[in-house]
């Protein structure tokens, strides 16, 4: 290597040394701060306050999802062209309202049928029943012999059977030509619309979904560990933070087990019914919510708001030492609209000024 290119690499590591120590701060003069206090400001009599602890809650909070305890999917119970939907998804209804129409054109011509069946039948159990008097009327004069007797009471109790099978045949068409119209089984508001005017409506397959808007209820998985802490009708708050409601939740329902994978258990409740009580319209089923449980006490120490200042993104208060001024670094966390809980930076009883 030529002496040149040594003088060269030498020269740019002595530059890269210089370089770092300066970085580093060689070059500036250091401040002697050990042992040395602020200032401060005077007293002067300012408001002060003291540093306090309280036993606050400790709180839980847990999501989950808004249901309806009360919801159904209609089906078919026969095979049938669909001839009309008298409803839209969104419409409500009541109970008892027809929804879906089903073409009963063979069910009604069958219910026809087995009605003129029953009509015949009818006619020949009265039949049955005049000849069945009068032989016995004749019997009483002896004027017929007993078997002609039990000849009519054999026809008048095939008559009956066969008036009473004609019965069931009228009551089972009847029945038959009632499934060609879905009603709704609750008061509610539709959800779903599967079928439309023409489509074959088959046995199991759904045609329209259905919830009562006045069973909401939010479900939620609570840790089985904390399941000792709850009971039924508790009331807990609960929260829609995307549409900014809160209300009071009242536990309705805890499942007896807890869930093998999670180790939860499935807590439902429902909306209480005191002014808290949400608006049903606001509210649909798959909403997202949380709960908050209080699980224990906390001793806390707090301090009014008015006492805390930022200086960019760092929190100071101003404490009382030696009748002076001076300031504090914190840490702090939300309480109320009129306090903070200290995290770190104080003890009780610190003194501090009010309006710093």
């Amino acid at each position: 290597m030529s002496t040149k290119k040594l003088a060269l690499i030498i020269a740019a590591f002595a530059g890269l040394g210089i370089l770092f120590f300066a970085i580093s701060g060689g070059f500036v003069t250091k401040l002697n701060t050990e042992n040395e206090s602020l200032q401060g400001e005077p007293l002067a009599g300012r408001e002060t306050v003291q540093v306090t602890a309280r036993k606050l809650p400790v709180w839980q909070a847990y999501t989950g999802t808004i249901i309806a305890d009360q919801q159904a999917t209609l089906s078919a119970r026969l095979t049938a062209q669909v001839a009309d939907v008298l409803v839209d998804v969104g419409d409500k209804v009541k109970a008892g309202d027809i929804l879906i129409r089903l073409d009963n054109l063979d069910l009604d011509a069958r219910v026809r049928q087995t009605e003129q069946a029953l009509a015949s039948a009818q006619a020949q159990l009265n039949i049955a029943r005049k000849d069945y008097a009068r032989t016995k009327s004749l019997i009483q004069k002896k004027l017929v012999a007993q078997s002609k007797l039990d000849e009519a009471l054999s026809a008048l109790q095939t008559a009956e059977a066969n008036f009473k099978q004609h019965q069931a045949s009228l009551e089972e068409a009847q029945t038959t030509y009632g499934y060609s119209i879905i009603a709704a089984p609750f008061d509610g508001v539709i959800t779903q619309k599967l079928v439309h005017r023409g489509d074959i409506a088959s046995p199991g397959v759904a045609m329209l979904s259905l919830y009562n808007p006045q069973t909401l209820m939010m479900e939620s998985s609570i840790a089985a560990s904390q399941r000792y802490l709850l009971e039924l009708d508790q009331q807990w708050p609960v929260t829609l933070s995307e549409q900014k409601l809160s209300f009071n939740g009242v536990i309705k329902e805890i499942t007896p087990a807890s869930d093998a994978g999670s180790r939860s258990v499935i807590v439902k409740l429902a909306f209480s019914n005191g002014a808290s009580q949400p608006d049903e319209q606001l509210i649909y089923p798959g909403m997202f919510a949380r709960v908050k449980i209080q699980t224990g006490e906390q001793e806390s120490l707090l301090i009014p708001r008015s006492g805390m200042y930022r200086i960019g993104q760092l929190q100071y208060i101003k404490v009382v030492e030696d009748n002076r001024v001076v300031p504090r670094l914190v840490e702090t966390r939300a309480f109320d609209n009129d306090n903070l809980i200290v995290r770190k930076g104080v003890t009780e009883y610190t003194v501090l000024l009010v309006s710093p």
